[in-house]
Protein backbone atom coordinates (compact mmCIF):
# COMPACT_ATOMS: atom_id res chain seq x y z
CA UNK A 1 0.00 0.00 0.00
CA UNK A 2 3.01 2.31 0.31
CA UNK A 3 3.85 1.82 -3.41
CA UNK A 4 6.71 -0.57 -2.72
CA UNK A 5 4.68 -3.35 -4.40
CA UNK A 6 1.68 -1.66 -5.98
CA UNK A 7 3.70 1.02 -7.72
CA UNK A 8 1.78 4.00 -9.13
CA UNK A 9 -1.55 2.18 -8.70
CA UNK A 10 -1.38 2.19 -4.90
CA UNK A 11 -4.56 4.26 -4.58
CA UNK A 12 -6.45 1.76 -6.73
CA UNK A 13 -5.52 -1.01 -4.27
CA UNK A 14 -7.02 0.98 -1.37
CA UNK A 15 -10.47 1.70 -2.79
CA UNK A 16 -13.41 -0.62 -3.33
CA UNK A 17 -14.47 0.62 -6.75
CA UNK A 18 -12.73 2.33 -9.66
CA UNK A 19 -14.81 3.96 -12.40
CA UNK A 20 -13.50 5.38 -15.66
CA UNK A 21 -15.36 7.81 -17.85
CA UNK A 22 -14.39 7.17 -21.47
CA UNK A 23 -15.18 9.09 -24.62
CA UNK A 24 -13.93 10.21 -28.00
CA UNK A 25 -14.01 13.89 -28.83
CA UNK A 26 -15.23 13.03 -32.33
CA UNK A 27 -18.38 11.25 -31.11
CA UNK A 28 -21.15 12.01 -28.62
CA UNK A 29 -20.93 8.60 -26.95
CA UNK A 30 -19.56 8.37 -23.41
CA UNK A 31 -19.03 5.18 -21.40
CA UNK A 32 -18.95 4.90 -17.61
CA UNK A 33 -17.07 1.67 -16.91
CA UNK A 34 -16.44 -0.19 -13.64
CA UNK A 35 -12.78 -1.22 -13.89
CA UNK A 36 -12.65 -2.56 -10.33
CA UNK A 37 -15.58 -3.47 -8.10
CA UNK A 38 -14.63 -5.31 -4.91
CA UNK A 39 -18.20 -6.24 -3.98
CA UNK A 40 -19.72 -6.74 -7.43
CA UNK A 41 -19.04 -7.49 -11.09
CA UNK A 42 -16.34 -5.51 -12.87
CA UNK A 43 -16.27 -4.33 -16.48
CA UNK A 44 -19.91 -3.25 -16.37
CA UNK A 45 -20.78 -0.17 -18.41
CA UNK A 46 -23.41 2.54 -18.67
CA UNK A 47 -23.75 4.43 -21.95
CA UNK A 48 -24.38 8.16 -22.16
CA UNK A 49 -24.78 10.61 -25.00
CA UNK A 50 -23.32 14.10 -24.78
CA UNK A 51 -26.15 16.51 -25.65
CA UNK A 52 -26.36 20.30 -25.61
CA UNK A 53 -28.01 20.25 -22.19
CA UNK A 54 -25.67 17.67 -20.64
CA UNK A 55 -25.39 13.89 -20.48
CA UNK A 56 -28.32 11.65 -21.29
CA UNK A 57 -28.36 7.92 -20.61
CA UNK A 58 -28.62 5.75 -23.73
CA UNK A 59 -30.91 2.86 -22.86
CA UNK A 60 -30.39 1.00 -26.16
CA UNK A 61 -26.86 1.80 -27.37
CA UNK A 62 -26.92 -0.85 -30.13
CA UNK A 63 -28.55 1.69 -32.44
CA UNK A 64 -25.51 3.97 -32.11
CA UNK A 65 -23.09 1.41 -33.55
CA UNK A 66 -24.86 0.41 -36.76
CA UNK A 67 -26.27 2.08 -39.83
CA UNK A 68 -29.94 1.98 -40.82
CA UNK A 69 -30.34 1.71 -44.57
CA UNK A 70 -33.05 0.69 -47.02
CA UNK A 71 -30.90 -1.82 -48.88
CA UNK A 72 -27.64 -3.63 -48.08
CA UNK A 73 -24.38 -2.31 -49.46
CA UNK A 74 -21.11 -4.17 -50.13
CA UNK A 75 -18.41 -4.14 -47.50
CA UNK A 76 -20.58 -4.20 -44.37
CA UNK A 77 -21.47 -6.83 -41.77
CA UNK A 78 -23.15 -6.63 -38.36
CA UNK A 79 -21.97 -8.53 -35.30
CA UNK A 80 -22.57 -8.61 -31.53
CA UNK A 81 -19.86 -7.63 -29.06
CA UNK A 82 -19.91 -7.82 -25.26
CA UNK A 83 -19.23 -4.83 -23.04
CA UNK A 84 -19.09 -6.34 -19.59
CA UNK A 85 -22.24 -8.46 -19.52
CA UNK A 86 -24.13 -6.25 -21.96
CA UNK A 87 -24.44 -7.37 -25.61
CA UNK A 88 -24.13 -4.55 -28.14
CA UNK A 89 -24.64 -4.66 -31.88
CA UNK A 90 -21.83 -3.20 -33.95
CA UNK A 91 -21.33 -2.80 -37.69
CA UNK A 92 -18.00 -3.38 -39.39
CA UNK A 93 -17.39 -1.55 -42.67
CA UNK A 94 -14.66 -2.26 -45.21
CA UNK A 95 -13.43 -0.64 -48.39
CA UNK A 96 -11.16 -2.56 -50.78
CA UNK A 97 -9.92 -0.60 -53.78
CA UNK A 98 -7.17 -0.71 -56.39
CA UNK A 99 -3.91 0.66 -55.02
CA UNK A 100 -2.10 3.47 -56.80
CA UNK A 101 1.23 2.72 -55.09
CA UNK A 102 3.48 -0.35 -54.90
CA UNK A 103 2.85 -0.51 -51.13
CA UNK A 104 -0.91 -0.88 -50.56
CA UNK A 105 -2.34 1.22 -47.74
CA UNK A 106 -4.02 -0.20 -44.64
CA UNK A 107 -6.34 2.00 -42.61
CA UNK A 108 -8.03 0.73 -39.43
CA UNK A 109 -10.36 2.60 -37.08
CA UNK A 110 -12.05 1.13 -34.02
CA UNK A 111 -10.28 -2.25 -34.34
CA UNK A 112 -6.86 -3.68 -33.56
CA UNK A 113 -4.69 -3.07 -36.63
CA UNK A 114 -2.56 -6.20 -36.21
CA UNK A 115 -5.68 -8.33 -35.80
CA UNK A 116 -7.19 -6.86 -38.95
CA UNK A 117 -3.96 -7.53 -40.87
CA UNK A 118 -4.19 -11.19 -39.87
CA UNK A 119 -7.86 -11.38 -40.89
CA UNK A 120 -7.03 -9.82 -44.27
CA UNK A 121 -4.52 -12.63 -44.90
CA UNK A 122 -6.93 -15.36 -43.75
CA UNK A 123 -9.77 -13.94 -45.86
CA UNK A 124 -7.58 -13.75 -48.95
CA UNK A 125 -6.49 -17.38 -48.58
CA UNK A 126 -9.76 -18.96 -47.46
CA UNK A 127 -12.15 -16.78 -49.39
CA UNK A 128 -10.03 -16.73 -52.55
CA UNK A 129 -10.52 -12.96 -52.67
CA UNK A 130 -7.84 -10.66 -54.06
CA UNK A 131 -7.05 -8.27 -51.24
CA UNK A 132 -3.31 -8.28 -50.47
CA UNK A 133 -2.27 -5.98 -53.33
CA UNK A 134 -5.11 -3.51 -52.82
CA UNK A 135 -5.76 -0.60 -50.46
CA UNK A 136 -7.83 -1.82 -47.52
CA UNK A 137 -9.73 0.31 -45.02
CA UNK A 138 -11.70 -1.16 -42.12
CA UNK A 139 -13.72 0.83 -39.59
CA UNK A 140 -16.55 0.61 -37.09
CA UNK A 141 -19.69 2.76 -37.00
CA UNK A 142 -20.28 5.40 -34.35
CA UNK A 143 -16.81 5.30 -32.86
CA UNK A 144 -17.21 1.81 -31.41
CA UNK A 145 -14.01 0.17 -30.13
CA UNK A 146 -14.07 -3.56 -30.87
CA UNK A 147 -11.53 -5.89 -29.28
CA UNK A 148 -13.85 -8.89 -28.98
CA UNK A 149 -12.63 -11.91 -31.03
CA UNK A 150 -16.29 -12.72 -31.74
CA UNK A 151 -16.21 -9.87 -34.27
CA UNK A 152 -13.59 -11.64 -36.43
CA UNK A 153 -16.05 -13.28 -38.80
CA UNK A 154 -17.83 -9.98 -39.41
CA UNK A 155 -14.51 -8.37 -40.40
CA UNK A 156 -13.77 -11.22 -42.82
CA UNK A 157 -17.24 -11.06 -44.37
CA UNK A 158 -16.98 -7.29 -44.76
CA UNK A 159 -13.60 -7.69 -46.48
CA UNK A 160 -14.85 -10.40 -48.84
CA UNK A 161 -18.01 -8.43 -49.58
CA UNK A 162 -16.02 -5.29 -50.39
CA UNK A 163 -13.56 -7.13 -52.64
CA UNK A 164 -16.31 -8.86 -54.63
CA UNK A 165 -18.84 -5.95 -54.43
CA UNK A 166 -21.48 -8.45 -53.30
CA UNK A 167 -23.46 -7.22 -50.27
CA UNK A 168 -24.44 -9.36 -47.33
CA UNK A 169 -28.21 -9.53 -46.81
CA UNK A 170 -29.45 -6.93 -44.35
CA UNK A 171 -31.06 -9.44 -41.97
CA UNK A 172 -27.88 -11.49 -41.41
CA UNK A 173 -25.64 -11.15 -38.36
CA UNK A 174 -22.35 -13.01 -37.85
CA UNK A 175 -20.73 -14.11 -34.58
CA UNK A 176 -17.52 -16.09 -34.27
CA UNK A 177 -13.75 -16.02 -33.82
CA UNK A 178 -11.59 -16.80 -36.87
CA UNK A 179 -8.42 -18.87 -36.43
CA UNK A 180 -5.35 -18.70 -38.67
CA UNK A 181 -6.56 -21.91 -40.32
CA UNK A 182 -9.83 -20.23 -41.27
CA UNK A 183 -11.82 -22.29 -38.75
CA UNK A 184 -14.68 -20.53 -36.94
CA UNK A 185 -14.22 -20.94 -33.19
CA UNK A 186 -16.74 -20.78 -30.35
CA UNK A 187 -17.12 -17.58 -28.32
CA UNK A 188 -18.46 -16.95 -24.79
CA UNK A 189 -21.90 -15.50 -23.99
CA UNK A 190 -23.31 -16.75 -27.30
CA UNK A 191 -26.86 -17.08 -25.90
CA UNK A 192 -26.92 -13.43 -24.86
CA UNK A 193 -25.53 -12.37 -28.23
CA UNK A 194 -28.12 -14.21 -30.32
CA UNK A 195 -30.92 -13.01 -28.04
CA UNK A 196 -29.87 -9.40 -28.69
CA UNK A 197 -29.72 -10.06 -32.44
CA UNK A 198 -33.23 -11.54 -32.40
CA UNK A 199 -34.58 -8.65 -30.34
CA UNK A 200 -33.40 -6.18 -32.97
CA UNK A 201 -34.94 -8.07 -35.88
CA UNK A 202 -32.09 -10.09 -37.40
CA UNK A 203 -33.54 -13.26 -38.89
CA UNK A 204 -30.41 -15.21 -39.89
CA UNK A 205 -27.62 -15.67 -37.35
CA UNK A 206 -24.28 -17.22 -38.32
CA UNK A 207 -22.80 -19.09 -35.33
CA UNK A 208 -19.77 -21.42 -34.88
CA UNK A 209 -20.23 -25.14 -35.49
CA UNK A 210 -21.43 -27.17 -32.52
CA UNK A 211 -23.17 -24.32 -30.74
CA UNK A 212 -26.73 -24.43 -32.10
CA UNK A 213 -27.85 -27.15 -29.70
CA UNK A 214 -26.85 -25.03 -26.70
CA UNK A 215 -28.68 -21.93 -27.91
CA UNK A 216 -32.19 -20.96 -26.79
CA UNK A 217 -35.08 -21.68 -29.11
CA UNK A 218 -34.93 -19.26 -32.00
CA UNK A 219 -37.76 -16.73 -32.21
CA UNK A 220 -40.30 -17.35 -34.94
CA UNK A 221 -38.80 -16.48 -38.30
CA UNK A 222 -35.19 -16.63 -37.02
CA UNK A 223 -32.74 -19.34 -38.07
CA UNK A 224 -29.31 -20.29 -36.73
CA UNK A 225 -26.77 -21.36 -39.33
CA UNK A 226 -23.64 -23.14 -38.14
CA UNK A 227 -20.41 -22.20 -39.94
CA UNK A 228 -17.36 -24.43 -39.51
CA UNK A 229 -14.86 -22.66 -41.77
CA UNK A 230 -14.48 -19.34 -43.51
CA UNK A 231 -14.85 -21.19 -46.84
CA UNK A 232 -18.48 -21.80 -45.90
Amino acid sequence: KDSSIAGPRALEHLVDTVLTFEGDRHTALRLLRAVKNRYGPADEIVCFEQADDGLREVLDPSDLFREHRDRPVPGTCVTVTMEGRRPLLAEVQSLVTVSSSPNPRRGVSGLDASRVAMLVAVTERSGQARIGDRDVFVATVGGAKLSDPACDIAVCIALASASTTRPMAGDVIAIGEVALSGDIRKVPFLSQRVAEAGRLGFRRVLVPRGTRAALPTAPEGTTYTEVAHLDD
